[in-house]
């Protein structure tokens, strides 16, 4: 199966057209396409934060038009359809426009200023993204595989309304829960008042789960939380299981992976986004071939 699956691109176009170029795709009537029928399938978070996310926007969502790549639905992407819908009922709009969300998402912003209406066909075609994809062959998803949830939305598909805005905001809904667990991934509160600031400074005392790890031995704090502040990190951790299932792959990104050699861990469950927003690596998969091809970010 020649499927190449590319982790979270965040506006960063010039890396993701020299990745395409690395695996062969050319850019041949306004859209990417491979000689060899290849492709690709992106993870998410397209938006924010990167110098071109028009540009990422154009390229990605011209290569789903013509079929000749498929994409999941990222926080990000998520984020922005709740931003930008106002709340008829409470006031306001389905996210918070306070100062966290709005620097979360002041590049989008930015880039589209004196194009709304190009904005507001991308946010359209955010609404026609699924959440996840399964095949007979792998599982895609932006954070965390819930095989409950998933098989809630085959039942239940998501319906871009005033009742399905009202639920996803609802903490106490299904729809709040698939939403946060799917998009954002897991987590877990840290004992003891321990807490660390994430990449945007923001204080935080719940870290999210590696929940792809692998470990033969003791399970330990920092083997399986993101951030795990330095006094735990060699402290037992006992109090929850991850089981992962294993007759077919997952693709999954969100995670800001660091490291100069990206490389596959878990082999039923592949982390692809590598920090191309933080100086990183914008990474793919080659499903057939089992080999990762890399492109470093510009910036550094």
């Amino acid at each position: 199966m020649k499927i190449d699956f590319i982790g979270d691109i965040h506006g960063n176009a010039f890396e993701l057209e020299c990745l395409l170029s690395k695996l062969g795709y050319q850019l041949t009537n306004g859209f990417y396409q491979h000689p060899d029928n290849r492709k690709v399938i992106f993870v998410g978070d397209f938006i924010d934060r990167g110098p071109k996310i028009k540009e990422t926007l154009k390229i990605v969502k011209a290569m789903c038009d013509h079929g000749t790549a498929e994409a999941v639905m990222g926080n990000h992407e998520f984020n922005a359809i709740l931003f930008h819908t106002k709340n008829k009922k409470q006031g306001g709009f389905y996210r918070a426009h306070d100062f966290k969300e709005i620097n979360s998402h002041f590049e989008t912003l930015k880039q589209f200023k004196d194009n709304p209406e190009e904005w507001l066909e991308y946010l359209n075609w955010f609404k026609t993204l699924p959440l996840f994809i399964e095949t007979d062959q792998y599982r895609v998803v932006h954070a965390y595989w819930n095989q409950d949830y998933v098989e809630y939305l085959k039942k239940n598909p998501i319906i871009w309304d005033e009742t399905f805005f009202d639920k996803v905001i609802d903490k106490s809904s299904i729809e709040y829960q698939l939403s946060e667990d799917l998009l954002k991934g897991i987590e877990y509160k840290l004992p003891n008042g321990y807490f660390f600031h994430d990449k945007d400074g923001i204080k935080r005392d719940k870290s999210r789960i590696k929940w792809w790890h692998k470990t033969n031995g003791v399970p330990l704090f920092g083997d399986y939380l993101i951030n795990c502040p330095e006094e735990l990190q060699h402290e037992i951790i006992s109090d929850f299981k991850i089981e992962i299932p294993s007759n077919k792959p997952i693709f999954f990104g969100h995670y800001w992976l660091k490291d100069d050699h990206p490389s596959v861990s878990n082999p039923n469950a592949i982390c692809l986004d590598y920090s191309v927003a933080k100086k990183g690596h914008l990474v793919a998969y080659s499903f057939d071939t089992k080999t990762i091809t890399t492109q470093k970010s510009r910036s550094e």
